[in-house]
């Protein structure tokens, strides 16, 4: 099986465990939960009273959303009979200041007004109250009031149980939220770890895989910091209020730097939406802390904008697709419909329903969006990967004797440029230099096969009779080898005794001996130049050269003895 097909099977196969993890998740929290647990929570819904303008109306049931001009509005109601010491009354609210009062005392008061300012942080808020026994049957105002003009006034669902049964009770309606969240941070943290291994590779893909992190982060924390969950642990709505708007302001800013790392022929295009969403980020924070306006009031202006980039990106992806019929044209087109989709219904809901998760629809266009996106994404780090690796075997290649598996001389010439550029100054720098004896009667006589094995075999018996360093032994072609340390002194005489008896094992060798011809030199405390390198190579290939003629020498003498005898 090709590797593009294994990486292939591998990411559906992560994708697929990840979706029925997730999945499964959702189903223990919705359905999982104690019966019993569930019953300790008592929904107080109905019967309520709503006292507005100086009068009162009767409610059906909660939750409910008025749509008028009054911005105020007072629940009342008794509270059950069945109250224990740890009973608590829990409500969520939505961007509306809040104060509850028990038989006619304040028990509770939620104000996003910050301290000695002007400024608001009106956020989605989770209410606890504490209960005691002695507020059987008293009478519980509940008022509400919507800093904004000409706005909606919500009444939400009140709860009344302990606290380890609200907790299950938030953390099963909060389900789809916290799943959302862990998985963006997950991805974010894996990108980002990706990104700095790329980086510090000095590879060319680190800016789309930090891009990546960077929008799946902001998702997360978007998300999360709408949690009751997390308002419930955090308990400080103000930061995460100030996290919240400007993490949403902030994703029609990475979007379309995300779409400009892929689609790079409109990069132009797509930065001018960047500056955009920028812009709106800087205007709207330097409106919210002179205190003009809240972030709440300014947010329609980050809808409209997020709305326009999609637009646009959609505009981009199909011309993209047109021009190009990409997989990735396709796959960005589809990823921006869908997420546009998702994103629409989310925009009527908040302005028509006025849902307390005003994120419900977008997290499943995102989520559908970036699964789209990774998809795409390990793609092309598919192609990329196959790219680098071809890359790197053209380039070992070029670099190393395909017959004997040792570097070659333009791996010789790499070698002595790094240490020439790092200015290595070598307290022994040992030159060797040799030749096999013999290969050109071997090729004559057994063919080029055997000479070959000749070679292999010679360049086997050098890196046994030089170990010191790892990597110094160089084919400079034919039957010529040398062998570079930086940290070893070695003579002549040394040098050609290794030599022998690395080669004794082949004494029986097909074609004859392996013998190999060698001189050597060494120098101190040099530092390293081309120059004084191939300088060295020279006075070492003349006492090579000298060495060979003994050689040929003695074995000519051999012969003439027994053809004396």
């Amino acid at each position: 099986m090709k590797r593009k097909n294994m990486f292939l099977i591998l990411y559906v196969v992560v994708i697929a465990v990840l979706i029925i993890v997730c999945i499964n998740a959702v189903e223990f929290f919705h359905f999982g939960v104690n019966k019993t647990q569930q019953g300790r929570l008592i929904e107080i819904n109905e019967n309520w009273a709503l006292k507005q303008d100086g009068e009162v109306h009767q409610v059906g049931r909660l939750p409910q959303i008025f749509f008028d001009d009054a911005d105020q509005g007072t629940l009342c109601r008794q509270l059950p009979e069945n109250l224990s010491s740890d009973s608590i009354l829990a409500f969520t609210n939505r961007f509306q200041d809040v104060k509850v009062k028990i038989g006619g005392e304040e028990r509770y008061s939620y104000s996003g007004l910050l301290p000695n300012s002007t400024r608001r942080m009106n956020n989605n808020t989770f209410c606890i109250v504490g209960l005691n026994e002695g507020d059987r049957g008293k009478l519980i105002e509940v008022t509400f009031h919507s800093p904004l003009k000409n706005t909606s006034l919500y009444l939400p669902n009140f709860y009344i149980g302990t606290e380890t049964g609200m907790l299950l009770e938030f953390l099963r309606y909060d389900t789809s939220s916290l799943v959302f969240s862990g998985i963006m941070f997950f991805f974010a943290i894996l990108f980002l770890a990706m990104c700095i291994r790329e980086h510090v590779g000095k590879k060319e893909n680190y800016n789309i895989l930090a891009h990546a992190s960077v929008l799946m982060a902001l998702s997360g924390i978007w998300s999360i910091t709408n949690s009751p969950i997390v308002h419930l642990s955090v308990q400080n709505d103000v930061i995460l209020g100030f996290f919240a708007f400007n993490a949403f302001m902030l994703l029609p800013l990475a979007i379309p730097i995300f779409y400009s790392n892929v689609l790079e022929a409109y990069k132009e295009s797509l930065n001018r939406l960047a500056v955009l969403a920028a812009a709106n980020f800087i205007i709207q924070n330097i409106l919210y802390f002179i205190g003009k306006f809240q972030y709440i009031q300014m947010m329609p202006v980050t809808y409209i904008i997020s709305m326009l980039s999609l637009m646009a990106l959609i505009g981009i992806s199909f011309r993209e697709h047109k021009e190009r019929d990409s997989y990735y044209a396709t796959g960005f087109l589809s990823a921006t419909v869908v997420f546009m989709g998702f994103y629409i219904l989310d925009v009527f809901r908040f302005f028509y329903d006025v849902p307390l998760d005003n994120a419900k629809y977008f997290r499943y266009g995102l989520l559908t969006f970036i699964v789209i996106i990774l998809w795409i994404c390990a793609k092309r780090m598919l192609c990329y990967v196959e790219v680098e690796v071809e890359n790197r075997i053209y380039k070992e290649l070029a670099l190393r004797d395909v017959l004997t598996q040792l570097p070659n001389r333009a791996a010789l010439e790499k070698r002595i440029e790094g240490l020439e550029e790092a200015g290595v100054v070598c307290k022994c720098l040992t030159v060797i230099l040799m030749d096999v004896n013999g290969l050109k009667p071997v090729n004559d006589k057994s063919g080029h096969g055997a000479g070959d094995r000749l070679l292999c075999e010679a360049a086997r018996s050098i890196k046994v009779a030089f170990p010191e360093e790892d990597d110094a032994w160089y084919r400079l072609g034919g039957d010529e080898f040398v062998v570079l340390m930086t940290e070893t002194e070695l003579d002549n005489e040394e040098c050609q005794q290794r030599l022998l008896k690395a080669t004794e094992r082949w004494k029986d060798f097909d074609h004859g001996p392996v013998s190999i011809s060698c001189g050597s030199k060494t120098v101190k405390d040099m530092v390293v130049t081309r120059e004084g390198v191939h300088r060295l190579i020279h006075e070492a290939d003349q006492i090579m050269y000298k060495n060979k003629i003994q050689y040929y020498q003695k074995k000519v003498n051999k012969r003439n003895a027994q053809d004396t005898v």
